[in-house]
């Protein structure tokens, strides 16, 4: 079996990607993996598309929302995202890293499809499961600490969450994911020792397939 060399991180905007695969790295650290770190997202991708579009007057795309955001109204930008991310991460990823691989889709089955299987082969799933409104409101409050600190925040307007967000096929990637998948509750209530807890079994199949 592969190594793995890419977690894929899967859920809404806001769901706590980040933390969760902070403490995957800590706990890793601590046993002794050492790795070079990398983390890919296709934000970059989607603020470069939007901005260009703006620029040029093209409003096919995208339309801005009554809360400073925008939100797509093409259904392709989605999947020509992952196509880029997925070059992106060819060109600058290595046998001897660990990356983290972020985006948010209603359809991750789908959607995992879209890398390669050069990657796929030696990648894992955390879906991260927070509620709707748990979501929404880290959204917002990360913008708004963003925002204090001069930062350009990954904003995801509230019409978007709405719409592309609400639902996805969580149910299903259990049966039908490319790749294994794990899932970490992180709601409202959730602690940091309740995620330290779910991401040990995550953390061992790492070290098994080192």
């Amino acid at each position: 079996m592969s190594k793995i060399n890419y977690i894929f991180l899967l859920g809404r905007p806001g769901c706590g990607k980040s933390i969760v695969f902070r403490e995957v790295a800590k706990m890793l650290k601590e046993k002794g993996y050492d790795f070079d770190f990398r983390k890919f997202d296709d934000f970059p991708f989607l603020k470069e598309m939007h901005d260009e579009d703006e620029k040029n007057k093209r409003y096919d795309r995208f339309v801005p929302t009554s809360d400073g955001g925008f939100k797509v109204i093409d259904s392709n930008v989605w999947d020509e995202l992952l196509k880029k991310l997925n070059e992106e991460i060819l060109e600058n990823s290595s046998d001897g890293g660990l990356y983290a691989v972020e985006f948010s889709r209603p359809n991750y089955v789908h959607s995992l499809k879209l890398f390669s299987k050069e990657i796929l082969e030696r990648s894992i799933a955390i879906y991260i499961d927070a509620s709707f409104e748990c979501c929404v409101k880290r959204n917002e409050e990360r913008t708004r600490r963003a925002k204090e600190e001069g930062i350009d925040a990954h904003f995801v307007s509230r019409k978007e969450m709405e719409e592309t967000y609400l639902k996805d096929d969580r149910d299903e990637l259990k049966e039908n994911s490319p790749i294994p998948v794990f899932f970490v509750k992180n709601d409202f209530e959730t602690t940091v020792e309740e995620i330290k807890e779910q991401v040990k079994p995550i953390v061992f199949e790492i070290l098994e397939r080192k």
